[in-house]
C-alpha cells in the first residue's frame, strides 16, 4: 500500500531545520543551495552548511538542516537564481 502524500507544506524550526512536504524531485543540492520541484512549483533554498537529512520522494517529504538563509519559489532555476542574487545585492546596498 502506498503512503499518503502530504499537500505542499513547509515547517521551519529556528532557521536550523526545514521540513518540506509535497516534494516531487530534487534538482540539485550542495552546502549552499538546494533546488527542488514541489507541488507548488520550483523552490530554491539557500543557506550555509545545508545537509539533506531525510528524503522520501514516494511520500513527498524532505528534511534539510543547516543555517537556512532564504526560500524562493519560481518557475525556472534561472528565475530563482536571479531572485537570490537580487536579494543579496539589495542587502549589500542597504548596509
Amino acid at each position: 500500500m502506498a503512503e499518503k502524500q502530504h499537500e505542499a507544506q513547509l515547517q521551519l524550526f529556528g532557521r536550523k531545520e526545514l521540513r518540506l512536504y509535497g516534494v516531487i524531485a530534487v534538482e540539485s543540492f550542495d552546502e549552499t543551495l538546494v533546488e527542488l520541484n514541489t507541488k507548488l512549483g520550483g523552490l530554491s533554498i539557500s543557506g550555509v552548511d545545508l545537509q539533506v537529512g531525510r528524503l522520501d520522494l514516494d511520500a513527498g517529504e524532505l528534511t534539510i538542516s543547516g543555517e537556512i538563509g532564504g526560500l524562493i519559489y519560481g518557475k525556472s532555476r534561472e528565475e530563482r537564481s536571479m531572485r537570490h542574487k537580487g536579494g543579496r545585492l539589495l542587502g549589500r546596498l542597504m548596509r
